[in-house]
């Protein structure tokens, strides 16, 4: 009698080669949020939020770059009427929110 793996295994095998390969290849792990880190702001992503990642590879070459960045945050639309947008953006009205629109959104 022949095992055959189900379609299923051998798609989640796959996936988890390709997840491994890629963070050995990196040497970091994904970006996060600094623990108690809040966005500066609550909306228009013009908010900063600090992150950190973590080098996962025992050969400290493989992480190149920053351990340590800061992102923008809380993209999500304002309440009618705010008065900043962040710098570089234009403010759009859409009924009673507007969002802060970069020049290449225009």
């Amino acid at each position: 009698m022949k095992f055959l793996p189900s379609f299923g295994v051998v798609l989640t095998f796959a996936v988890l080669c390709v997840v491994m390969v890629d963070s050995v290849k990196s040497g970091w792990s994904e970006w996060i949020n600094k623990p108690d880190a809040v966005c500066s702001d609550t909306c228009g992503g013009c908010g900063r939020i600090e992150q950190i990642r973590s080098c996962l590879s025992d050969d400290p070459k493989r992480c190149r770059g920053l351990s340590e960045r800061s992102a923008r945050c809380n993209h999500k639309w304002c309440v009618f009427p705010r008065v900043t947008c962040c710098e570089g953006t234009k403010k759009a009205r859409a009924s009673k929110y507007f969002v802060c629109l970069g020049t290449e959104e225009m």
